[in-house]
């Protein structure tokens, strides 16, 4: 795992594109309006805080780590026990590489950088059908703590929202 940078977006957009595909020909009404867009994917780079999963110099994974506090959050914080966490979004692999592992590899990458980071926790939500990542984040051992609602251009959208305490 290795930080995104700006040479890297069109193979991350890509990434996305087929994340898009996958979800909406599993029926997953997440990521279908748009976001995520280059201009966010931008933003995301830009910022220092995306990561990049590589094998043999391939990008076979994207995510981003927040560490900005995260107001769609409040509705469960009570449940929540960790401070000082790291908030995943736009995780996705490649599709063409799905049932190699990665997408447990590159949580074990991003566990390791929290960790090393000092951080106390993980969190992550996702669309209440999008089964691949809901069964993803509990094999990972998250927890569910209830659920959140986003802002997805304009429509607020349901999600389940999770948490790893390292």
């Amino acid at each position: 795992m290795r930080k995104a940078n700006i040479n890297d977006l069109d193979k991350i957009k890509e990434i996305v594109k087929k994340a898009k595909i996958s979800l909406k020909n599993d029926g997953v009404d997440q990521w279908q309006r748009g976001n995520p867009d280059e201009k966010l994917l931008i933003r995301q780079i830009s910022s220092g805080k995306s990561y990049v999963l590589e094998k043999n110099g391939e990008i076979l994974a994207y995510a981003f780590l927040s560490d900005e506090e995260e107001k769609t959050y409040e509705p469960v914080i009570n449940k929540m026990k960790g401070e000082n966490y790291f908030v995943i979004h736009t995780f996705c692999v490649d599709t063409d590489h799905r049932g190699e592992g990665l997408a447990s590899i590159f949580f074990d990458e991003i566990i390791k950088k929290a960790k090393e980071s000092g951080k106390d926790c993980l969190r992550i939500d996702t669309h209440e059908d999008n089964f691949r990542m809901r069964s993803l984040i509990e094999k990972m051992n998250f927890s569910y703590v209830g659920e959140i609602f986003i802002d997805d251009s304009g429509v607020f959208i349901k999600r389940f929202a999770y948490e790893l305490i390292l």
